[in-house]
């Protein structure tokens, strides 16, 4: 099917422009448009089909899909810095972003980006949820330690939410503020520590139906709860052709520089998914200490560099690890890791 309109969209959350051009370049309708389904549509339907519409990614992407879809012919999610660096303008706003992409898709020159399925999208909503509410536990528990070191006291046991720490807390002369602002943050802790069991539960229930999550869970240092997570940041695994794409879009390779003949590796670049980079860490700490492949891994790394860099190092390689167990539908082999260069 040959492309009539070439639609290119500057996407807001409130509004968004588009400009609209044929295949030869001309201009058949620019004007920008209330993020709003009925209004989005109508826009569409003034436009000759078949249309083609490209969109940025960006985090409310699925609700505008939903909305034009019934009027688009097919839509285009495309990488933001692969654009920039493909067409980039002196003059930047939302007209001249909008018609950039109209042109980049008649000249058939997107840099098109994945879009996750309904199914993906669920479930990184749901693990989202989960990662959130632990991280705001963190925050809660570190609040009212702090409140503690305020008052003057030490705390003698490991855990000051569990029994013990809770004896402790109540024997504590702590002043009247204080003490409101203790209880208010256990009763924060606890409704949270709810909500995350409901959640960790639901989550080690979706595991036990897929048969990804089990080739994950044979990895040292991940479970249910991480398995799910990985899943549902690397989406279809086919989408990465190798090893180095699935660790590039992690964040776990180093940048390089190469001028004049001369290469240098640099830091890690923080692209692509940080939560995948965040919870292969997690895995790495956790898998250093129950795998001997893992564990001697990362002792040879660290006569070389530093501990942090070491982590990185292993974090990857149990990344690829990961790559290989989705491809090829097997379990994880200690024996053959700890050969693996």
């Amino acid at each position: 099917m040959k492309t009539h309109s070439h639609i290119g969209v500057d996407l807001h959350q409130r509004f968004c422009y588009l400009t609209a051009l044929d295949a030869s370049g001309r201009r058949l309708k620019q004007s920008q448009v209330v993020n709003e389904g009925a209004a989005l549509r109508a826009w569409l339907k003034q436009v000759p089909g078949p249309r083609q519409v490209v969109v940025e990614a960006s985090g409310f992407w699925p609700a505008f899909a939903r909305a034009v879809a019934p009027e688009a012919d097919r839509l285009v999610m495309v990488h933001p810095q692969r654009v920039k660096a493909i067409a980039s303008a002196r003059l930047k706003n939302d007209r001249v972003d909008s018609e950039t992409l109209a042109h980049l898709s008649r000249a058939d020159l997107l840099p098109e980006a994945w879009m996750a399925n309904e199914e993906t999208q669920q479930l990184r909503l749901l693990v989202r949820l989960r990662v959130a509410l632990g991280r705001q536990r963190t925050r809660a528990k570190n609040q009212m330690q702090s409140v503690l070191h305020q008052e003057g006291f030490l705390k003698p046991v490991t855990d000051v939410f569990g029994k013990r720490g809770r004896a402790w807390l109540a024997t504590l002369a702590l002043s009247p503020m204080g003490r409101r602002t203790v209880e208010t943050w256990l009763r924060e802790v606890d409704h949270l520590e709810r909500e995350i069991d409901g959640l960790t539960r639901e989550l080690e229930a979706m595991a036990k139906l897929d048969a990804r999550a089990k080739w994950l869970e044979t990895v040292p240092g991940i479970g249910a709860y991480s398995a799910m997570l990985i899943l549902s940041e690397v989406g279809e695994i086919a989408r990465f052709g190798s090893k180095r794409a699935l660790a590039s879009y992690a964040g776990l390779t180093p940048s390089t520089r190469e001028s004049a003949g001369k290469r240098s590796k640099g830091s890690i670049g923080h692209h692509g998914s940080s939560l995948l980079r965040w919870i292969m860490l997690q895995v790495a700490q956790s898998a250093a200490k129950s795998s001997p492949g893992a564990r001697a891994y990362l002792g040879r790394m660290k006569k070389r560099k530093p501990m942090q860099v070491a982590k990185i190092a292993l974090a990857h390689k149990l990344l690829t690890a990961v790559w290989s167990l989705l491809r090829h539908g097997v379990c994880f082999e200690e024996d053959v890791f700890a050969r693996s260069r």
